[in-house]
């Protein structure tokens, strides 16, 4: 009886540490990919194990959208088509992304951006004209999320980013400029 109970147990567990060490990967919609190609120039390349992140970013009652994104080869941060900030670095007191962009990644398969787009109209972020677009460098993070932070008596979401083991931080829109928050998820 014990030896059956062992072997359901063994059998049980090796299941469950199968099932936790296959990583869920949901794949990247060619339209999603389009919309980024369109957006931010044909450099940025979704990252397929990151989640679309939806909400009132900026506060104004539109939606809009957090994509996570490498590219090959790189990017210029001084580009027309979007906004460059670097709010980790900003926060420690060098926030240049002329400087900052040229920073080594940690990361093995590249750099990884946050690229955000502020909605505008009915269609939200996916408007064709969306009223704002960044990229987001050097952040550290595994898993990103959406939050709610209190600004000036006004709630809005935010985006929370963990590095498994090290550190939880979010990034909140100040009306101009994306800022980064380490620790606790609320001001």
């Amino acid at each position: 009886m014990s030896s059956r109970f062992l072997c359901l147990a063994l059998v049980t567990l090796s299941i469950a540490v199968a099932a936790q060490s296959a990583p869920t990967q949901s794949p990247v919609s060619p339209d999603l990919q389009s919309l980024i190609s369109a957006q931010f120039g044909r450099e940025f390349e979704l990252v397929k194990n990151f989640p679309v992140l939806t909400g009132d970013f900026n506060g104004d009652g539109v939606e809009d959208a957090a994509f996570v994104a490498t590219t090959h080869g790189g990017f210029q941060p001084d580009s027309g088509q979007f906004r460059v900030f670097d709010p980790s670095s900003s926060y420690f007191g060098l926030g240049d992304p002329k400087i900052t962009s040229q920073f080594a990644s940690k990361y093995p398969g590249g750099p990884r951006y946050l690229l955000i787009i502020h909605g505008s109209g009915a269609d939200g972020w996916k408007a064709k004209n969306p009223k704002e677009r960044f990229v987001l460098i050097n952040l550290a993070f595994d898993h990103v999320s959406v939050g709610r932070v209190r600004r000036k008596k006004k709630t809005i979401d935010d985006i929370g980013l963990e590095e498994t083991g090290i550190l939880n931080s979010f990034l909140f829109w100040n009306g101009r400029r994306y800022e980064w928050q380490p620790g606790a998820s609320e001001l």
